[in-house]
């Protein structure tokens, strides 16, 4: 069998003919890759934006205002631990500053080292937001009091914003800050979400969240 490509200008020829915009970052939450569904969405051509950081350019986060671009990026984060990422709702910002919402897609593709990996983010458009701030909760608890499983439903509003939080790489002492209550009360809030999640760490209940598409 022969190795697989590891090349980008290879390995992503295929995107270019997608009709989805699709762009591709690497372990370093850098983008490698960007065709042109996603520059006719966003704006950026790829020479504004391939070798620049998502934190940089896209700002991206989720219904909360948490950020997922950025140096502790929970994708990449499950992408190190080799754990799948099933679709979640995310916000990112276009060229000229408009705030759009999609659906989006990981395609983990698995590479040799040092690469390691990369990671196709296949966009579907859920609605743009022009700069309006979006409801904070409503699809997060839609998704929790549907949910098939029923440690989720057994979260309330508040819980799911700390368990939004937590995905964002949020430390304790700053979901405190964010939603002014005590360091004590949101170390509880974190411990609730775990005792109805039946799990041990934050870890495992923000895989869990994404798995189960809660955020």
């Amino acid at each position: 069998m022969s190795k697989p490509p590891t090349s980008p200008g290879t390995l992503f020829d295929s995107f270019a003919l997608s009709p989805d915009p699709v762009f591709v970052t690497n372990r370093f939450e850098s983008v490698i890759y960007w065709n042109e569904g996603a520059e006719r969405l966003l704006g950026y051509t790829p020479e504004e934006i391939v070798g620049s950081s998502c934190v940089e350019k896209l700002a991206g986060c989720d219904a909360f205002g948490n950020r997922y671009c950025s140096e502790n990026c929970p994708i990449t984060q499950m992408a190190n631990r080799g754990e799948s990422v099933r679709h979640f709702g995310l916000r990112l910002r276009s060229r000229d500053g408009v705030v759009l919402k999609f659906d989006v897609t990981i395609l983990h593709l698995a590479v040799p080292p040092p690469d390691l990996f990369f990671l196709a983010h296949i966009l579907k458009t859920a609605e743009s937001l022009d700069g309006v701030p979006p409801e904070p909760h409503r699809s997060a608890m839609i998704a929790v009091r549907e949910s098939p499983d029923a440690r989720a439903r057994k979260l309330t509003t508040r819980e799911v914003e700390v368990l939004g939080m937590l995905a964002a790489g949020r430390t304790t002492p700053e979901i405190a800050e964010r939603l002014h209550i005590s360091t004590l009360t949101a170390r509880n809030h974190i411990q609730n979400i775990l005792d109805k999640l039946e799990l041990h760490s934050k870890a495992e209940a923000v895989a869990f969240a994404f798995q189960k598409g809660l955020i």
